[in-house]
C-alpha cells in the first residue's frame, strides 16, 4: 500500500473516505498512554472527507483496515 500526500483511502469496514493530508513522518506512539514505554513507526495525517476530522494514523493499521481508491503525487 503506497501512502503519500494526496492518497484517497476508503476504510474497510465503514466505508467512509479520507485523503491523506501529509507526507509520511517518523512519530512516538506511547503504549497505554505512558511516554516512557512505546514505539517509533511510520504515521501520515489524514482528513475525513465528510467531516473534515483530522488524525494522526500509524500507517501499519492504516495498511490493514483502510484501501487506496486514487493515489496522491
Amino acid at each position: 500500500m503506497e501512502i503519500q500526500k494526496g492518497t484517497l483511502i476508503r476504510n474497510k469496514s465503514d466505508g467512509k473516505f479520507a485523503i491523506v493530508v501529509s507526507k509520511p513522518f517518523t512519530k512516538f506512539f506511547p503504549e497505554n498512554g505512558r511516554m516512557d514505554y512505546g514505539y517509533a513507526d511510520t504515521a501520515v495525517r489524514v482528513k475525513w472527507l465528510e467531516c473534515g476530522y483530522e488524525m494522526i494514523m500509524r500507517r501499519k493499521t492504516m495498511v490493514h483496515n483502510w484501501e487506496v481508491i486514487s493515489e496522491g503525487r
